[in-house]
């Protein structure tokens, strides 16, 4: 097919995308990219079909068609936020496809700027050094200081081991080395007086800290009950773990959520997606961290990557020593009809289960 044989480019116009044209958008990801058909209806269908937020926003995404065809589309879901003291649903976007026989008149372009349309705040996670340019002549404002403030640490040197002197020599020099990692982690914080379980339902203890915490901050994801168990456990597109933390007194301070991912069959990493509890509870956000390394190096995790980001995090995190890990080619992207304070955007809660992310259930 010739690229808009009939007329210019400018004459076509984004349109919003309903449920209907789900199987179009389905058809345009696998001509894009080496991808399943059905693992990318499940997203849509876990992501967009089944979100109960999605219901407040226009459509599913917009798209452009050229002669009835489904050239160019970028799906967009809704997110339970609290912004400035107040309830608010966020339209943030998530997969872009654009044919490749399309590519370089603009579309995408196009569709970013129609995405404002849908929410009085629309954003994105992802975008790309030349992305970014088109994001700041539309009016998106970056989230956050420098870029997404990522790091890293070591969790265990065994799996890198044992790739290199086989399993025995591997496992046996691996530990040793690993003891200065538990050294390091108990500077952490005290683990006294803290109980941690892994768990696989979220009940009135997330909503008590929830509305216990929640006007620490400017703006974040709704940590409810109710959005935690749709997003993890009622319709994820990944697998993701959670884990609690509970003072003696059985009050629940915080929790993690996190993925693994294999590199090989001896090196895996996992990705702290984020971490949750009183803004400065600096006790219990230590302790937490300590045990869910100590867990990752019981089950073999070689790395971890901590995204989840917000200004006392980050100097959290850094003070503990971990490696920050630069990440300009990514940064939040979020527009607002009516422009939010500088504080807000620069105290933007920043989460591995809001966002973009395009969890989808395949291997890494």
């Amino acid at each position: 097919m010739i690229p808009f044989a009939n007329n210019t480019k400018d004459s076509y116009r984004p349109e919003i995308l309903s449920e209907s044209d789900i199987l179009d958008c389905i058809e345009l990801i696998i001509r894009c990219f080496p991808l399943q058909s059905e693992v990318v209806r499940q997203w849509f269908e876990r992501r967009i079909a089944n979100n109960p937020w999605q219901r407040t926003l226009p459509g599913i995404g917009v798209g452009i068609r050229d002669r009835g065809r489904l050239v160019a589309f970028r799906a967009l879901f809704g997110q339970p936020w609290w912004l400035n003291g107040d309830h608010a649903t966020l339209a943030f976007a998530a997969h872009t496809a654009v044919d490749s026989n399309y590519r370089g008149y603009g579309l995408a372009t196009k569709l970013i700027s129609e995405s404002t349309r849908f929410a009085a705040i629309t954003g994105s996670a992802t975008a790309g050094n030349i992305t970014q340019k088109a994001y700041k002549k539309l009016g998106y404002v970056e989230a956050g200081e420098t870029d997404n403030d990522f790091f890293r640490t070591r969790i265990s040197y065994c799996g890198s081991l044992e790739k290199r002197l086989g399993r025995r020599l591997g496992l046996l020099f691996g530990r040793m080395a690993d003891t200065h990692l538990e050294r390091r982690d108990s500077r952490f914080a005290s683990t006294l007086g803290f109980h941690f379980e892994e768990i696989s339902r979220c009940g009135w203890e997330f909503d008590d800290l929830w509305e216990r915490t929640k006007t620490d901050y400017v703006s974040c994801l709704e940590h409810t009950s109710a959005y935690l168990n749709w997003r993890l456990f009622d319709f994820p597109t990944c697998s993701l773990r959670l884990a609690s933390l509970k003072d003696s007194s059985g009050m629940l301070r915080a929790y993690g959520i996190w993925h693994t991912q294999a590199f090989d069959a001896t090196v895996r990493m996992a990705v702290l997606r984020d971490v949750f509890c009183a803004m400065k509870d600096h006790d219990a956000l230590g302790a937490l961290i300590c045990f869910i390394c100590s867990r990752w190096r019981n089950v073999g995790i070689s790395w971890d990557s901590l995204e989840v980001a917000a200004p006392w995090i980050t100097a959290f995190f850094r003070n503990l020593g971990f490696e920050h890990v630069l990440s300009h080619g990514n940064r939040y992207q979020i527009y607002s009809r009516t422009p939010l304070p500088a504080d807000t955007m620069q105290n933007w809660f920043r989460s591995g289960i809001d966002g973009d992310y395009c969890d989808m259930s395949v291997p890494g």
